[in-house]
């Protein structure tokens, strides 16, 4: 693989694709066989000397080179909370530039969820194909990924506190008292048909925060040696196996329902949901 320089860090050094690479094997990514992928690209100063789809064409064959049997990545769009409709080929992600780049790969499918959809490289297309109504919930893929083995979730230059949306799977598993299925209603474009279709998510009662519990949890498995992270410029690298980040955050709610919630709406949340421009997770 040729070295390529794609961020600068805070300290003026480099960071190459092979920099990365390296990591990224060292954090156990390669060891798996689904490697589901939340991506924030906080490594550096980009190289201004590349395009953006230079970088993002290093990046992706970069993580190609774990040779995984099946990528997985997030891009959800919360199309029908938002009153648009869900086009399969064209609702752009909200979640990040890397993840909507592989969305656009030939070889990329993507799941008719208009509300948490995923796009996925690889041979367990399974994970995007025949999922059901509920998008957080049973046949999600998140529901599919607890019910299969070798699943790894890889943390791409950001934070699991941040960003970890299987947890809201957990919170259904147990059916957390601060949330209720609702329901959303809107016009599903596929290359084959078009129309009209309800899907359901797991949503937080009004006024209900999140408090710093994420940040707490993901301090837990590091420490714990459970999650592997690994410094990578201005950021890091952080891979947990599924069974055991669902096995410790359940442990965590059942013990302490609320261990989640900012203390000051555990006791003061109205059970009504108001959709602004992006649903409550």
């Amino acid at each position: 693989m040729k070295q390529i320089n794609l961020f600068k860090d805070k300290g003026d050094k480099w960071i190459t694709n092979g920099d990365i690479l390296n990591i990224l094997e060292k954090a156990g990514a390669h060891d798996c066989r689904i490697l589901y992928m939340h991506t924030g690209l906080s490594f550096g100063i980009p190289n201004p000397a590349l395009t953006k789809t230079d970088i993002l064409n290093a990046l992706y064959e970069t993580i190609s080179e774990l040779n995984v049997s099946t990528l997985v990545v997030p891009t959800f769009t919360f199309s029908f909370c938002n009153g648009l409709d869900f086009d399969i080929a064209n609702s752009r992600s909200k979640m990040g530039i890397l993840n909507e780049f592989i969305r656009k790969q030939p070889e990329a499918v993507r799941s008719i969820d208009p509300l948490m959809s995923v796009s996925l490289v690889g041979s367990d297309k399974d994970l995007a194909e025949g999922i059901g109504h509920l998008s957080i919930g049973k046949d999600s893929t998140f529901d599919k990924l607890h019910n299969r083995d070798k699943v790894k979730f890889l943390f791409f230059g950001t934070h699991l506190g941040d960003c970890f949306t299987y947890m809201h799977y957990i919170e259904a598993f147990v059916n957390s008292h601060y949330r209720y299925n609702k329901d959303f209603t809107g016009k599903i474009i596929t290359p084959e048909k078009t129309y009209q279709d309800t899907y359901t998510l797991f949503v937080r009662y009004k006024n209900v925060k999140a408090g710093t519990g994420s940040y707490t949890y993901e301090d837990i498995l590091v420490n714990k040696g459970i999650a592997k992270k690994i410094s990578c410029g201005d950021s890091s690298i952080t891979t947990v196996d599924e069974p055991r980040a669902f096995e410790i955050y359940h442990d965590l709610i059942m013990k302490e329902p609320d261990y989640f919630l900012d203390p000051s709406s555990v006791h003061d949340y109205d059970k009504t949901f108001i959709v602004k421009d992006m649903v409550a997770l």
